[in-house]
């Protein structure tokens, strides 16, 4: 992320999340939001750890590159 951003606010981070893919956007919100473990997450999902990680890199990148156009 750039450090001269300034923070989003909460409707601009929830109208980047909501233009993730389901998949995305739940791993998000249980990490962030339920913070939980990628561990955890992945044994409530039913995934594996190494899925979890990637979807949560996915939603991070697609989240960095929303919120750098604002």
């Amino acid at each position: 992320m750039a450090n001269d951003r300034p923070l989003p606010t909460v409707e601009q981070l929830e109208a980047a999340a909501a233009r993730l893919r389901p998949n995305e956007r739940e791993v998000f919100e249980l990490a962030a939001g339920g913070r939980l473990s990628n561990t955890a997450i992945a044994r409530r999902l039913g995934l594996p750890v190494p899925a979890v990680e990637r979807l949560l890199a996915r939603a991070l990148r697609k989240l960095d590159r929303a919120l750098d156009r604002l």
